[in-house]
């Protein structure tokens, strides 16, 4: 019987195949008290110990397998932070304290820890820790499965051209994909920055996530097309359907290859206008990814993946070999390093909950690195130093208005203060750029255009401050909309201010790599736009079928509309008429 489930597109792409569930769902466990005496609870500990470690050897194999050409380097910076928290030694003693001060076994207080992680995870205001929950789930699993004795990695031999279909996938998992040479991936958990759609992506592999409830619906076997780019998924498709699916699938291997092509040729409107097209990166290792797609530069380099999983933030020096890599590896192409962008408390592996009832509105970014000040000049001091390897600018997340922008100003001159003291050397010129994600920070735009060099506009934050959204809250992210009218006089208000300094303006959100709204970006002036590295030749396919003036009078006929649905309605017909086979066809 033929069933149509839609969810979450995480990677574009279509494919048909046999069905293969992959059981991914945490093992159940059971409080067990241990025996009285206190050999019982020595012998509880070491049996942790020897779970761990072997868990370590698992995943340890696994990195270094995935150190070689075929493998994306995501996938490898990935496996790296799912090994550190394996060795993480707080991870380790805590576990052990509760063993010993509970007298439980191990399998209940790896996952009793593991949840305390994960709730602290969850509540932080940061998307950036919160996608990254699962990971501590992944490594307790782990642990769970070798105190069991069972196979710790469920997809470790996955059928050729198959789709898989599991309720989650580690990173590990997602590794077996690569020798297993799947057709496709359907998840019923994830989102489109979870490590299941980062990953297949990188892979070229058509994924779909949040499907709710698939794996009970589907039988090891049967028939399944799945259509990333609209996150459709039918099981068991008719005949009829299962032929459309392919001849879909024909014309966007066509379009891909034509895309490809496109990496060497600028993003130029068809009247000549020149669009700097930057990748966006949060691993040094994805420099190539972004080169290869044809970017011209780096517009964000995140560097949140160096205070992960550790215990105290990463040294000066460490973070210095980590950024010049960056920029000796781009230049002399230009790389634009954001300072942190973290939740208060969230340096170590275990966030300690600061009780803010909106964490999204507390303690982050900027204001954490205000308040954190050694933490945030040994960061600066790092990036000051890197700028002599290649073209660097930095630029501080979440600013609020010209003090706090200031205040971040006058500890780069502490910064470069120390350094000349030191006698290191360092570059005296460093631009340094305000993103303007924050409401308030557009409104002041033009003030802050007397101190900054540049601006980023970062619109997912923008959409989400600006509307009053959290957009990692399922129950209102529907109501998410990027293009509503105060957005995008947000958006003309803040390029203006910029324009009129003479400073370049920037969009390094995802609205930079939604073929709909490009024409948006276009129409407002924006002369640089930055995306995911797998996005660059779609976006500058779609760049060079925009004619500018047309895109400046898109731009104020959205500008006088009255709902986002409306705005969206001018630029999805834009679309149908100007580059149809660059959207979903749901839109065509």
């Amino acid at each position: 019987m033929t069933e149509r489930r839609g969810g979450i597109p995480a990677s574009p792409g279509i494919a048909l195949g046999p069905a293969h569930l992959v059981e991914r769902r945490p093992l159940a466990v059971s409080r067990r008290p241990l025996e009285a005496g206190a050999d019982a609870v020595e012998a509880e500990v070491e049996r942790l110990r020897e779970a761990i470690v072997r868990g370590r050897e698992q995943v340890a194999r696994v990195r270094d397998r995935v150190r070689d050409a075929r493998h994306p380097p995501e996938l490898a910076q990935m496996m790296e932070a799912h090994l550190q928290l394996l060795e993480d030694e707080a991870l380790e003693r805590a576990t052990e304290r509760a063993v010993r001060e509970e007298r439980v076994n191990a399998e209940w207080a790896v996952r009793q820890v593991a949840e305390s992680i994960r709730a602290a995870l969850e509540a932080s205001g940061d998307e950036f820790f919160r996608e990254r929950r699962d990971d501590v789930l992944f490594a307790a699993d782990r642990i769970v499965r070798n105190l069991a004795g069972l196979q710790p990695d469920p997809a470790a031999d996955l059928p050729a051209g198959a789709v898989v279909v599991a309720h989650e996938l580690s990173p590990v998992d997602m590794s077996h994909l690569v020798h297993g040479a799947v057709a496709a991936v359907v998840t019923e958990t994830g989102s489109r920055t979870s490590h299941t759609a980062i990953l297949a992506r990188a892979l070229g592999l058509p994924a779909v996530v949040g499907v709710e409830d698939l794996v009970g619906s589907v039988a090891e076997g049967a028939t399944v097309a799945v259509d990333g780019g609209r996150g459709e998924v039918v099981v068991a498709p008719p005949a009829g359907e299962m032929a459309a699916f392919r001849d879909r699938a024909r014309r966007l291997g066509e379009l891909q290859r034509a895309l490809r092509d496109e990496g060497e040729r600028p993003a130029e409107t068809r009247d000549g206008c020149r669009i700097a097209l930057w990748a966006n990166i949060e691993f040094p290792d994805e420099v190539d990814s972004a080169l290869g797609g044809g970017a011209e530069g780096i517009g964000l380099y995140r560097t949140e993946f160096l205070y992960v999983g550790r215990p105290q933030p990463p040294s000066e020096e460490e973070q210095l070999r980590v950024y010049e890599r960056v920029a000796s590896r781009m230049a002399p192409r230009p790389v634009t390093l954001r300072t942190f962008d973290l939740g208060g408390d969230k340096f170590a592996t275990r966030p300690q909950v600061a009780g803010e009832l909106n964490p999204a509105l507390g303690l982050r970014a900027l204001r954490l690195g205000l308040r954190e000040r050694d933490v945030f000049r040994a960061q600066l001091r790092a990036m000051l130093r890197a700028a002599v390897s290649g073209n660097v600018a930095v630029m501080f997340p979440m600013v609020c208005g010209v003090g706090d922008f200031r205040e971040a100003l006058d500890v780069v001159a502490e910064a470069k203060d120390g350094l000349r003291h030191d006698g290191l050397p360092f570059r005296e010129d460093l631009p340094v750029g305000c993103m303007l994600e924050v409401p308030s920070a557009v409104v002041v735009a033009d003030l802050l255009a007397r101190y900054a060099a540049f601006f980023s506009i970062g619109t997912n934050d923008l959409v989400q401050y600006a509307l009053a959204i959290d957009r990692g809250n399922e129950r209102v992210a529907h109501l998410y909309q990027p293009f509503h009218p105060a957005v995008l006089r947000l958006m003309r208000q803040a390029v203006r201010a910029g324009r009129d300094a003479g400073l370049p303006v920037s969009m390094c959100g995802a609205m930079a790599e939604d073929p709909l709204a490009l024409p948006l970006l276009v129409g407002l002036d924006i002369d640089r736009i930055s995306v995911a590295p797998a996005s660059v030749p779609l976006v500058k396919a779609v760049v060079r079928s925009i004619h500018r003036d047309a895109a400046r009078r898109l731009v104020d006929e959205a500008l006088e509309a009255r709902t986002a649905e409306e705005v969206a309605e001018i630029f999805h017909g834009h679309a149908r008429r100007a580059y149809p086979d660059l959207v979903p066809e749901r839109l065509s």
